[in-house]
């Protein structure tokens, strides 16, 4: 159980797409501005691991393989979100996209980082383990559960690091850049 709860907090605290982006809406728009992208955020999390739980059901056998293809979309996905990263500027940014319920959702469903935690997860964590449904379950709830702090707490953090962070925006984009190319890169490692 220590390993599994190192596992989920570790995975989910440090930076990701979904992060990132909680963190850099709740400073532009602060955290009442952003709720309804985060709450889209969130919900795409507890989408996320319930959608694992009913592939494990259907394709227990093939995990290892879907995780490969996860890993090559994920590289992808994160190449292509840390160059928008790099090019966002405060003038073209769509204050929209930052505080739709929609757009949270799509980029935690389609955040690679989250289904190969999720994958991840399953494969060395909970099968191994899970020896009936109540067990599965209970460790999803709690998944879910430090993961939505973890989400949460990036979110007050951009917040009150608002006007530090504005200061240095453009450092600020590239070290997300950055955070964000090494997430890519550590999907390999």
């Amino acid at each position: 159980m220590t390993a599994f709860l190192i596992y989920v907090f570790v995975t989910s605290i440090t930076p990701g797409p979904s992060n990132l982006y909680i963190l850099d809406s709740a400073k532009a728009y602060g955290i009442k501005g952003a709720k309804q992208f985060i709450w889209g955020i969130l919900t795409g999390f507890l989408f996320l691991a319930v959608l694992a739980l009913c592939l494990l059901f259907v394709f227990e056998n093939m995990i290892m393989k879907i995780e490969v293809i996860l890993q090559y979309l994920g590289f992808i996905y994160l190449i292509y979100l840390a160059y928008k990263t790099y090019q966002s500027s405060k003038e073209n940014m769509n204050k929209h996209t930052y505080q739709s319920f929609k757009s949270g959702f799509l980029l935690q469903v389609l955040n690679m980082k989250s289904l190969l935690f999720f994958t991840t997860l399953i494969g060395a964590f909970i099968l191994p383990i899970a020896n009936d449904s109540t067990i599965l379950y209970l460790y999803m709830i709690i998944t879910v559960f430090i993961g939505w702090i973890c989400l949460l707490a990036w979110g007050f953090l951009g917040s009150y690091l608002k006007k530090y962070i504005e200061q240095f925006d453009r450092p600020f984009k590239i070290v997300m850049s950055l955070l964000l190319l090494y997430s890519a890169i550590s999907i390999f490692l």
